[in-house]
């Protein structure tokens, strides 16, 4: 007599029938490692014939794709450059100067600096900057931290002070303040005792049209000559 399928019996089978092929899954894992890399060995060795059978070929097809990838990485650069050049020649000027936001006055005082021959530029403005938006090393290596002031009104002592402060971050470093304002005569008078270099809007004018610039003379075999430009109202 055919004995009866209990559903607890039923549902044992299914169980170990599950198991079963579960691990019959799992066994079937480390052969197909194996078999993997017995074929990585196999095109790894080909490639090896490959290149020693081939290898003026292959030195000449390594050297012309370096030639290609230095010549577009130099061909981005150029035209980075030339765009740049493009963008600082329209905005280079204080009636525009004038509606810019503080963000995009930092941008055109880093182009500035570029077409000195700046290294390093890059921005560092933003909360918490301690006062410093953009840092860079002149051509000479003397390293400068600027502020940039995109105000409609005078720049006071107040500002000098916390730049001066922001520098004690820097050592080493010259500051710099750039404002398309002017600088009040308190804050002329605290900062002819640092060396900070005061940039106002008759200077920043100047520097659109290259008869100022900020880099210092290069460095000479008996020292370097010391040249501060402050605000041309200090004249």
């Amino acid at each position: 007599m055919a004995r009866r399928r209990t559903p607890a019996r039923t549902a044992r089978r299914r169980a170990s029938g599950g198991r079963r092929s579960r691990r019959g899954k799992d066994d079937s894992g480390p052969f197909l490692w194996m078999v993997a890399a017995i074929a990585l060995v196999v095109v790894g060795m080909w490639l090896v014939d490959v290149v020693i059978a081939n290898w003026p070929l292959v030195i000449g097809g390594t050297i012309a794709l370096i030639v290609a990838l230095a010549g577009a990485l130099l061909l981005r650069h150029r035209v980075i450059e030339a765009r740049e050049r493009e963008w600082l020649e329209v905005n280079a000027r204080l009636e525009i100067v004038d509606r810019m936001t503080g963000d995009r006055f930092e941008a055109l005082v880093e182009a500035l600096l570029r077409r000195e021959g700046f290294r390093g530029v890059r921005r560092v403005g933003g909360s918490g900057d301690g006062g410093v938006d953009v840092v860079a090393t002149a051509p000479g290596g003397d390293r400068f931290v600027i502020q940039c002031k995109r105000w409609g009104t005078s720049v006071g002592s107040p500002q000098i002070r916390d730049l001066l402060g922001a520098l004690h971050a820097y050592p080493g470093h010259r500051g710099v303040l750039v404002t398309s304002a002017t600088f009040t005569a308190p804050a002329r008078e605290y900062a002819a005792g640092t060396d900070l270099t005061l940039i106002d809007r008759a200077l920043l004018a100047a520097w659109f049209t290259g008869s100022f610039t900020l880099a210092p003379p290069e460095r000479r075999a008996f020292g370097r000559s010391p040249r501060i430009f402050r605000s041309l109202s200090d004249r």
